[in-house]
């Protein structure tokens, strides 16, 4: 130990390292006081670092073969980074005197001895530069301004220490001397800033690598010789060179923007001026800052555009201290409590809230402000400036800086309209809002809590489903206007019938239920009906008119009917479509029965949805003949469903189903479309003047563009129109009599024609029928069936005949089974007959054979019965 000192003395008298070498040293690096106390300041900053940054040194030595076996075991790596971390301490300690110059010397010699080559010796200061400026700038990176200054003093006091350490080898050596050299100067080539010494009459001398990079001038392009202001053209940076030549001095700061390529980039340039063999130089370092000024505006931007936001958003936002006080608010956070903002800043959120809640809102805000909630989102209740109670949604998240709670967020949104609206929509959850009467929701729990009560007295309760006849006409032919005044008129009518324990509800559409409890004979809840049908059937008179409506009523017993009231509605429904099968106007009581038909329909109703994609469905053809002559004229299209593993079903019991669950529409589509093709068919096969006739259901024409669906089905069968007629009833006709108008109109002008079936059953204006372009009329065949012999109805078929006449409308007669119906109507001019007096719905192939065979002909003429 006492040899290394000796060594380092003379080794400092030789070199000449006295107080005022090493004050000429520093004055040429500039590092000045000012350089020591930036690196004393920071010094403490990075106490906690300096094990991190030898930890990173060492594994950037020991990744090298020849420093690792130098550096020996674990044992003495882990004593030499701690050596490390004390030199990193003292090296930003801001005291470089004579005692800190052969501590340096010391360790140069060691090094020396222990064989580190003088390029690892350069190249661990090359990394600590690196990983040191990487730190400063996670400490000085918001400042770039006081990092660049730190940087350079720290470039400076490395400087000295190599300019220290290098002197040991000098000594050594001339050629180690020129070695260290070198590697000095890949030092300054591999530093991050850029670097470029200028003469004193403003020539570059040289550059690194990283300021030729700044300037994008290629490898093989060294830029000695060239002027400064050629390189960069900026006026202030060469009156700051100028000014630092003339005065010996130094000038820092100084920023210049330069075209670089397509972009512009910004340089900050630091100037120093030293003597070199009694000649001024001029030291420039650079660093392009384009990226952190880039930082620094779109923080700028970022903060503009918050602010914006803030102050303009749709809903309430506000900041708080961190003891919870308000200290920001936005325009909406004011007008929904109704404050300015000088009256709210300052106070708690929860100074605001309902009394009710004033407690746990206060709770829940310190909770977050301790750290034991994150944030909430609640439903709470304010009081507004002048009194009245406003409902919002408050969300509090805590705002965080660097693991500190800075204070809170607060976002606030009137929803006071949502929960007037959620109770206007509880209160209709539970009533109907039309007439005032329990809804669905309502009366499934008022019949639930009378069965309970029926069942434990052993009392019986009757459920009557009440189904307004005809209702739909109402609405339809007088507007919706007179069908909610029916509507609110039977509601009175069924509430005064009802007694005080019954419950009247009406579940939806025309639909009613009474719940009658405590019933004590079928007979009573007879004679209860009976008034309901009769206080129904009188007239109901409303601003516009007047309407007679009837009702159907199933009725349903418990206990006999049903445990629950699921189940009583269900069969009480049941009973009610057996009331309409009936004749509608009357009540039914439920029965075994009524469950296989309600069952049966509900076989039905799902066999229909798959009918179709199965091809159960056939058409059968029944003929039309001409009345005078036997001719056949046509035919009619009637569908038959006959499902896969079963016998065919009428369409009497289908087709009602298909109405009802609105699959009579691609049904429909069906027989058109089928019937299109079949008629072009006997058409190409020279059956001339041959019209096939298909029955369209209300719901084709009301609720489809039934003109363009006929139009694309004859497209498509490549059918001519005046092959095909179309049936629609008269009831249909009077629904809602312009518009069918129009729609028949447009059916017209495609060529089809147009016939009323079952003419005289439903009630029709003759003023209205007449502006109608209908072709014919078809005869009901429940007048047909009774004549001759029954006078009224031969009555009515004569009338029917002559009206048609006069019309100028074809008149056919359909259920012709009889000699006598056949000559009755001939005598009468009738125009058409179809019935089975000459052939039953045939499928098209049988009826084919039918015709060629002449069979028809011989039926009309009576040569075979």
């Amino acid at each position: 130990m006492r040899d290394l000192d000796q060594k380092v003395e003379r080794l400092a008298i030789e070199i000449g390292l006295d107080h005022r070498e090493l004050a000429e040293r520093k004055q040429f690096l500039e590092l000045t006081d000012d350089d020591a106390r930036r690196l004393r300041l920071v010094n403490e900053r990075l106490r906690g670092h300096y094990h991190r940054l030898a930890d990173a040194f060492y594994d950037h030595l020991t990744s090298f073969d020849q420093l690792r076996k130098l550096l020996g075991a674990d044992e003495q790596l882990a004593r030499l980074k701690h050596v490390q971390s004390a030199y990193f301490h003292s090296l930003m300690a801001g005291d470089y005197g004579a005692d800190y110059v052969r501590d340096r010397l010391r360790v140069g010699l060691v090094h020396q001895r222990i064989g580190i080559e003088p390029k690892w010796y350069l190249g661990a200061y090359r990394k600590y530069v690196a990983e040191m400026q990487r730190l400063l700038w996670e400490l000085l990176g918001d400042d770039p301004d006081e990092f660049l200054a730190t940087c350079n003093a720290l470039i400076k006091v490395v400087c000295f220490d190599i300019s220290l350490a290098l002197d040991t080898y000098f000594q050594a050596d001339t050629e180690e001397i020129l070695e260290h050299k070198e590697y000095a100067e890949q030092i300054v080539a591999t530093m991050p800033s850029g670097l470029m010494m200028i003469s004193e009459n403003l020539l570059i001398l040289s550059m690194n690598p990283a300021m030729r990079a700044m300037f994008l001038m290629d490898d093989d392009v060294s830029g000695v010789g060239m002027p400064l202001f050629t390189l960069v053209k900026s006026s202030l940076l060469q009156n700051a060179a100028v000014e630092a030549l003339a005065t010996e001095s130094g000038n820092s700061g100084i920023f210049v923007a330069m075209q670089r390529g397509a972009a512009v980039v910004h340089l900050n340039f630091s100037l120093t001026c030293i003597r070199y063999r009694g000649k001024k130089l001029l030291l420039a370092m650079a660093e392009d800052v384009s990226e952190k000024l880039e930082a620094r505006a779109q923080l700028a931007e970022i903060e503009d555009r918050y602010r914006m936001t803030f102050d303009y958003a749709a809903v309430g936002l506000a900041q708080t201290m961190p003891d919870g006080r308000l200290s920001r608010v936005n325009a909406k956070f004011c007008e929904i409590l109704g404050y300015r903002p000088e009256e709210l800043l300052g106070r708690r959120m929860a100074e605001f809230a309902h009394p009710e809640e004033k407690a746990s809102a206060h709770a829940m805000v310190a909770s977050v402000l301790a750290g034991k909630l994150e944030g909430y989102r609640r439903e709470r209740r304010y009081l507004h400036k002048d009194g009245h109670i406003v409902w919002a949604g408050v969300t509090v998240s805590c705002l965080m800086d660097g693991g500190l709670r800075m204070g809170l967020v607060l976002v606030l949104e009137d929803i006071s309209q949502r929960k007037l609206m959620e109770q206007e929509l509880a209160m209709l959850a539970c009533q109907d809002p039309l007439t005032q009467l329990p809804n669905r929701v309502l009366l499934q729990d008022r019949l639930a809590h009378e069965l309970r009560r029926a069942e434990q007295n052993g009392s019986a309760v009757a459920v009557m489903y009440i189904d307004l006849d005809r209702f739909k006409n109402a609405n339809d032919s007088l507007g919706h206007k007179a069908g909610d005044a029916v509507l609110v008129e039977v509601a009175r009518r069924l509430q005064a019938l009802a007694g005080a324990a019954d419950t009247v509800a009406r579940p939806g559409g025309d639909e009613f239920v009474m719940v009658m409890p405590d019933v004590a004979t079928e007979d009573g809840v007879a004679r209860r009906a009976q008034a309901i049908l009769a206080s129904l059937s009188r007239v109901i008179r409303f601003d516009d008119g007047e309407f007679y409506t009837g009702a159907s009523i199933g009725i349903a017993l418990f206990p006999a009917d049903g445990d629950n009231g699921e189940a009583m509605l269900k069969h009480a429904d049941a009973a009610m479509y057996r009331a309409k099968e009936c004749g509608r106007n009357n009540f039914q009581f439920y029965t075994e029965e009524l469950s296989a038909r309600n069952a049966q329909r509900m076989y039905l109703t799902n066999g229909l949805r798959q009918a179709l994609d199965r091809n159960e469905f056939q058409l059968h053809y029944q003929p039309k003949l001409e009345a005078r002559s036997g001719r056949v004229v046509g035919v009619e299209a009637l569908i038959r469903w006959f499902p896969a593993g079963g016998g065919m079903i009428s369409p009497a019991e289908f087709i009602p189903i298909a109405e009802e669950s609105g699959l009579i529409i691609p049904i429909g589509d069906w027989v058109l479309a089928t019937a299109c093709k079949q008629a072009a068919g006997w058409r190409r096969e020279g059956r001339d003047g041959f019209r096939v006739a298909v029955n369209l259901s209300a719901a084709q024409l009301k609720n489809r563009d039934v003109v363009q669906v006929v139009a694309q089905a004859l497209r498509d069968a490549d059918c001519p129109a005046d092959a095909l007629d179309l049936e629609i009833t008269e009831s249909m006709l009077m629904e809602n009599p312009e518009k069918v108008s129009r729609t028949l109109q447009g059916l017209c002008d495609l060529g089809v024609r147009l016939s009323i079936d079952d003419f005289g059953t439903g009630y029709s204006s003759l003023n209205y029928l007449k502006s109608f372009p209908i072709h014919e009329l078809k005869i009901d065949q429940t007048f047909i069936r009774d004549i001759p012999g029954e006078a009224g109805h031969a009555s009515i078929v004569k009338a029917i005949i002559d009206l048609a006449h006069s019309m100028e409308l074809i008149v056919v007669a359909e259920g012709v089974e009889t000699a006598e119906q056949k000559a009755f109507l001939e005598r009468e001019r009738c125009d058409e007959l179809q019935g089975y007096l000459f052939s039953k719905p045939l499928p098209a192939h049988q009826l084919g054979q039918l015709l060629d065979s002449g069979a028809i002909g011989r039926a009309w003429s009576g040569t075979v019965s």
